[in-house]
């Protein structure tokens, strides 16, 4: 590794002309020095192009353009496939890095040589930047369990060594975008401890166009259902996974119950959240189902 340790910051985007100079100045704003930039834009229809034309000018960013619209899995691969850095982080462009990321992330990989995979917390903010929602992660004393019940990792805060993003892409089918990361990070964790750095280092923003607040119930209940047979006929995937298959696919259909919900379709809802039950009866006493449970059948 280099001395001092280089980062890359992966960013895909689309069509995020309002957000994304906000992005890039929470990351170029770092108090650690030594990173590059990548951004990849997945043929943005919007202004995205002229809000970034100053950072490609002034060489502060590394931009890529796809030569055609793709999904965002892919403009995070081409990212990935074109990173320098020690270590490579994702953020989405319309999130945060806050000040110290970097510095916290250098020190963490300096004092931990031996742990190729480590994330910070992450919180949700409004638009002024009020904190609406810290997310409560599960502990890491089994890494398999806790991915198993559901994506923690999320796609900020997390920091790869290239042993690890050199060797791992994300999956392009286009019905599982939106559970792209999670299956991303279940192939991940498979073969890679994690750790954690315990401090809120990024944050989310809220706002009406994020993607998962525009999912397609029944493009994501075929992408589940591509995700659950791809860890069911890999013989290593089965293998690692085998105690955790069922608590996994019960996730699944936990989340395709919000989306149900989400869109009113109640019925649908109740079917999935009685199959998550039958799939996996220990997933009844966790938080998720009690929630799942309440409004589905009370609100």
């Amino acid at each position: 590794m280099s001395n001092p340790l280089f980062f890359t910051v992966v960013i895909p985007t689309y069509n995020r002309e309002k957000y994304i100079a906000n992005t890039l100045e929470s990351v170029l704003a770092q108090v650690y020095p030594h990173f590059e930039v990548i951004v990849v834009d997945n043929c943005s229809t919007d202004n995205t192009l002229e809000v970034l034309r100053p950072y490609v000018e002034s060489e502060r960013i590394k931009f890529i353009r796809n030569e055609r619209n793709e999904e965002r899995a892919f403009s995070r691969n081409v990212g990935m496939e074109n990173a320098k850095g020690d270590y490579l982080t994702l953020l989405d462009s319309d999130d945060f890095m806050y000040p110290a990321n970097l510095a916290d992330a250098a020190k963490f990989a300096a004092d931990n040589p031996s742990i190729k995979c480590f994330h910070n917390y992450y919180e949700l903010l409004d638009g002024e930047g009020n904190v609406i929602y810290r997310y409560k992660l599960p502990p890491l004393n089994d890494r398999l369990a806790a991915i198993s019940g559901g994506n923690f990792m999320s796609c900020i805060g997390n920091f790869m060594h290239r042993d690890v993003y050199r060797n791992y892409r994300f999956d392009i089918t286009k019905d599982l975008t939106g559970g792209e990361d999670w299956e991303f990070w279940l192939r991940v964790l498979a073969d890679h401890k994690v750790a954690r750095i315990e401090k809120v280092n990024s944050g989310i923003l809220q706002h009406v166009s994020r993607s998962i607040n525009n999912q397609s119930l029944e493009s994501m209940e075929r992408g589940l259902k591509y995700m659950i047979e791809k860890l069911r006929g890999d013989p290593h995937l089965s293998t690692v996974y085998a105690d955790h298959l069922n608590r996994i696919e019960a996730n699944c259909l936990l989340y395709l119950n919000l989306l149900a919900n989400d869109g009113r379709m109640k019925e649908k809802a109740r079917f999935f959240l009685l199959a998550a039950a039958k799939r996996d009866i220990n997933v009844v006493f966790t938080v998720r189902f009690i929630r799942s449970l309440r409004r589905t059948f009370i609100v």
